[in-house]
């Protein structure tokens, strides 16, 4: 009787709130304890998703009218009940489905790295089937031994789908694997999940013994895109390396490539690609850590996908951010950002969430290299810039959060891709994406939601942001990015109080270009209950 009464006082509390701020909701449900994904269907109805290290995976269908359809646990016979190893690398539509990749272990054996892929029908909730996609090598105590001390990544897969269409790949990064060739394979699956291309990707020449995977970008049946670096040791001929952009066109089981005529060179480089349609080009960013600081250095590289032909890379330029910071923000330091977020709008200009992000390490021990406690975000850049790297218009703002574990750039892209936004060892919190930012751009502004203290909201920008340590005294807020000019406000109306709060859970929201609609779960901590709501984006 007492939970069934805090649904109503609920309820009644959001619909006066929601009705000032147009906002559509569901019917309030208790507080999720996992990892949670909305995704909004092209038939309208949206699908939710949770999984629960201690139940296993629950999945709610809402039709367009907002009102639940089916709810329940999905009834998996190969991923199990016990999750706790589990990682989500992605969530899209796909022919009009919820389809989720989920990497998890072997039944049989928990060092066995295992890809699984579950389609949930999208008219009815339902499951339609969950298979094995794709398993890798055994975890070894020596595989274990090169990554924490050497320059290997951890094996996993990488799901990317085609921004415009149902095509995606799958790549397979295996880098225990004895043999290089054998360390990158590339699937590329169409709208009905059959594989329409199968691929081993090697460097041009037999020079470098390590590749490491940087990115990838589907387009439709047509090609995919990979980035990669290749190097060597001082074991196996000299600490060099080179980048490499490589397309696996249809029907084709070698890769055409092109060498990056960069002049940094590093085995710590991280890539992203972003496909630049009004120009019909794509840009691969290289992210590039400066030596002894928290700063990296951005290079860009547009790429004509038909001919593989590259332009001059060019270097962004962010000299005028680093006045605003120095004057109008009155900081000492500089503000050397990582980005992670991206957008093109309309004319083909980008635009870049760039935060500042600092590592804090703790205690190694018998000779361990130092783990990555927790990531601190701080002040954000919002910055528009043409594809040539010219600056058109940008804005900045304080802020300061601290979240548990290592955290991977373009973390804000990968949360709405419903990724994992850490690829190391050093695990997140459970509710780490309460502590994120939804970056979202349409064609006439860029919306940024989060969560936010009443402090900081009323702080001007000029004096440093409050650090957020726990997410429940918090509100969810909406910024607005349009012309080089912020707006801020409360997602739900002013809070009556400082000790008021209804966050949300921006790693969990989805956006709708179709239909300009924005979806997310927003929670009141004081009676442990959670709605979806729906709002329309200009």
């Amino acid at each position: 009787m007492k939970k069934k009464l805090l649904s109503i006082i609920f309820v009644l509390v959001c619909g006066c709130l929601l009705a000032q701020k147009n906002y559509e909701k569901s019917e309030a449900f208790d507080e999720f304890d996992g990892w949670t994904k909305l995704l909004q269907l092209r038939n309208n109805n949206t699908g939710l998703m949770e999984i629960s290290k201690k139940e296993g995976v629950n999945f709610t269908l809402f039709n367009a009218q907002k009102k639940k359809i089916s709810s329940g646990k999905l009834p998996l016979t190969k991923l199990g009940e016990k999750l706790n190893l589990v990682q989500i690398e992605g969530v899209y539509d796909i022919s009009g489905d919820y389809v989720a990749f989920i990497i998890g272990t072997a039944e049989d054996n928990k060092k066995k790295p295992v890809f699984y892929r579950l389609i949930i029908d999208g008219n009815n909730g339902k499951l339609k089937s969950e298979e094995v996609i794709g398993e890798l090598d055994e975890m070894t105590m020596g595989a274990a031994y090169g990554m924490v001390f050497g320059d290997t990544d951890v094996p996993t897969f990488v799901i990317e789908k085609d921004p415009d269409s149902d095509y995606y790949a799958i790549i397979k990064y295996n880098t225990i694997a004895a043999e290089t060739k054998d360390r990158i394979e590339v699937s590329h699956f169409g709208p009905d999940h059959k594989m329409i291309n199968k691929a081993n990707y090697n460097t041009p020449t037999d020079k470098y013994k390590f590749t490491k995977f940087l990115s990838a970008y589907v387009h439709g049946s047509d090609y995919v895109l990979i980035g990669t670096s290749a190097f060597n040791t001082k074991k196996s001929g000299g600490e060099e390396v080179r980048y490499y952009v490589a397309q696996l066109n249809k029907g084709k089981t070698l890769f055409v490539q092109k060498e990056l005529q960069y002049t940094e060179y590093t085995k710590s480089a991280k890539s992203y690609f972003i496909y630049n349609k009004p120009k019909n080009m794509v840009t691969m960013m290289l992210l590039l850590p400066v030596a002894k600081s928290n700063r990296w250095s951005q290079l860009n590289q547009n790429i004509n996908p038909t001919s593989m032909a590259l332009d001059k890379p060019y270097q962004a330029d962010y000299s005028k951010i680093e006045s605003i910071y120095k004057t109008k923000m009155e900081r000492k330091d500089e503000f050397g950002g990582m980005i992670q977020g991206s957008f093109v709008d309309k004319a083909g200009n980008l635009t870049f969430l760039i935060q500042q992000t600092i590592k804090k390490l703790g205690s190694g021990g018998m000779g361990m290299p130092a783990p990555v406690e927790a990531t601190i975000f701080g002040d954000v850049a919002l910055i528009t810039m043409s594809p040539e790297g010219k600056e058109v218009s940008s804005a900045l703002f304080p802020y300061s959060v601290y979240r548990k574990g290592d955290h991977d750039p373009f973390c804000y892209n990968s949360a709405r891709k419903g990724r994992r936004v850490n690829s190391g060892f050093s695990p997140v919190s459970d509710n780490d994406w309460y502590y994120g930012i939804d970056f979202i751009s349409t064609d006439n502004a860029s919306y940024l939601f989060f969560n936010n203290t009443i402090d900081n909201m009323e702080k001007p920008e000029n004096k440093e942001a409050g650090m957020i340590r726990g997410i429940s005294g918090t509100n969810g807020v909406m910024y607005t990015y349009k012309g080089g000019t912020l707006k801020k406000e409360f997602m739900f109306g002013q809070p009556a109080d400082k000790k008021e709060a209804k966050f949300i859970n921006p790693g969990s929201s989805d956006y709708n270009a179709t239909t300009k609609t924005y979806c997310t779960v927003l929670t009141d901590p004081k009676l442990k209950k959670s709605t979806v709501v729906w709002t329309k984006l200009d």
